[in-house]
């Protein structure tokens, strides 16, 4: 067993940086690799723990700034190793064969995002129009290589840019990081390594303190001003994702064998891709009212993050 764990962090740790590195590097499939980067890590921690999953992200690391570069180990740490492990410390029980529990996790989507912009922001003070400034310089110069037709005007579209990017950054994370661990419980619990109980990501609820938190830094984006107002804003934004996907998950779980399921759905995701702000507003009031309404079954154990299924 000795063997098999220690054979598993190595090849976790080298394929989960590898992947990462095809796409720093412009290789072929390259971009798709990178999405899957944290399959391995997560792999790696629901079969052996916790402190497999550390091992397999330190050798990634190494591994990453042997071949990338401490900027390509920067990424790899960042994107993949310290919040893989993170969410894994928070997911695994300390009881073998206990559910996993993912309220942390979930949080975590947004937090893990929402921690970087502040960082971002704190060590771009000193620039001209601190991260923001430094982002919408960084997409003009972009645009202008493009060679834009003359009646577009850059800074505008470069300001539009700049303010949907920390929502986009907070999308692609939350979807990688959920599909990879999704994935990776798959793996694992077909061959029967799973150091816990499988959980149904469709059920995971959010912790009952995190609405308030997204909903107070919503308000504050209407009224915080100037450079300020560009990172209080990015944060609504990204927090807003969890409960997103919570009134997702809300009604994935309501609609089960009913008829209009499948146009249900799909007009949801469609509403989605054509009218995304109204739309991601009344999923995430839906996710508010998950913690109210217990709309996808009864009361969880404490702890756990879940919502069961009614019987």
């Amino acid at each position: 067993m000795q063997n098999a764990r220690t054979t598993a962090v190595l090849a976790a740790g080298i394929l989960s940086a590898l992947a990462a590195l095809a796409a720093l590097r412009g290789l072929p499939l390259g971009s798709v690799l990178f999405w899957f980067s944290a399959v391995p890590l997560f792999a790696a921690g629901f079969a052996f723990g916790t402190g497999a999953a550390a091992q397999a992200a330190a050798i990634g690391v190494l591994v990453s700034l042997v071949s990338g570069g401490l900027s390509g180990s920067l990424v790899f740490v960042l994107l993949f190793a310290l919040p893989v492990s993170l969410m894994l410390s928070a997911a695994l029980p300390r009881s073998p064969g206990a559910p996993l529990a993912l309220a942390w996790p979930f949080a975590l989507l947004a937090l893990w995002p929402a921690g970087l912009l502040v960082a971002a922001e704190l060590a771009l003070s000193g620039q001209p129009g601190g991260l923001s400034g430094v982002l919408r310089h960084a997409v003009v110069q972009v645009l202008e290589r493009m060679g834009p037709p003359p009646q577009l005007d850059i800074a505008e579209v470069a300001g539009m840019i700049v303010r949907l990017k920390p929502l986009a950054f907070a999308l692609w994370f939350a979807l990688v990081m959920a599909t990879n661990a999704a994935i990776a419980q798959r793996l694992v619990a077909s061959r029967g390594l799973m150091s816990a109980a499988p959980a149904q990501w469709s059920m995971a609820v959010l912790p009952s303190w995190y609405w308030p938190l997204a909903l107070t830094a919503a308000v504050a984006s209407l009224f915080v001003p100037g450079e300020a107002g560009f990172a209080v804003r990015g944060l609504a934004m990204m927090l807003a994702v969890p409960l997103i996907l919570q009134g997702l998950a809300v009604l994935h779980v309501i609609s089960r064998g009913r008829p209009v399921r499948p146009a249900l759905l799909a007009g949801v995701y469609i509403g989605l891709v054509l009218f995304f702000a109204p739309a991601a507003l009344a999923l995430a009031c839906l996710g508010i009212a998950e913690h109210f309404l217990t709309l996808r079954g009864r009361k969880p154990p404490p702890g756990t993050g879940l919502r069961p299924t009614e019987d």
